[in-house]
């Protein structure tokens, strides 16, 4: 018969983890499982934490994140492999095929452009007018790319 309990036979009062407690978690920032403070609770469970090697704060992750099975981007990579641009240099050559590139005309978000018009822009110089869309943007086929540019918006 033991007269004499220690302190560790008895059980803690409360929950385990509360606000200030230390928890391991998988800290974002240093990308490894430290050390944190608990800064809030949601339903007894930590839901926002403090790295206390970095102090950066973020959502508990209770073990590192997985990575996405490749492929498993939903409709819209099956949408995207469908409509493959073509090479911008190929592009290029198509677009301003049959066009006078010597004398395009300046661009401004102010004014509006028709399809097939040769313009300038001050960054990615010379481009065609591929197609006007609804919304007050044009698709313009540059020599390194096509971008999405706005127009009459004046």
């Amino acid at each position: 018969m033991e007269r004499y309990k220690r302190i560790s036979d008895y059980k803690p009062l409360g929950p385990a983890v509360r606000v200030g407690a230390d928890v391991d978690a998988w800290c974002t920032k240093c990308k490894r499982m430290l050390a944190h403070t608990v800064l809030a609770m949601v339903r007894g469970d930590p839901a926002r934490v403090m790295c206390n090697s970095c102090k950066s704060q973020h959502n508990y992750r209770a073990e590192k994140a997985k990575p996405r099975a490749v492929g498993s981007r939903g409709p819209r990579a099956k949408a995207a492999k469908s409509t493959a641009k073509p090479h911008p240099a190929r592009a290029w050559q198509q677009a301003s095929q049959d066009k006078n590139l010597s004398n395009p005309r300046a661009y401004s978000p102010k004014e509006t452009f028709l399809a097939d018009q040769v313009i300038i822009h001050g960054k990615f110089g010379i481009g065609v007018v591929q197609e006007v869309r609804p919304g007050g943007k044009i698709s313009v086929v540059f020599e390194d790319d096509t971008r999405l540019l706005v127009h009459a918006r004046g």
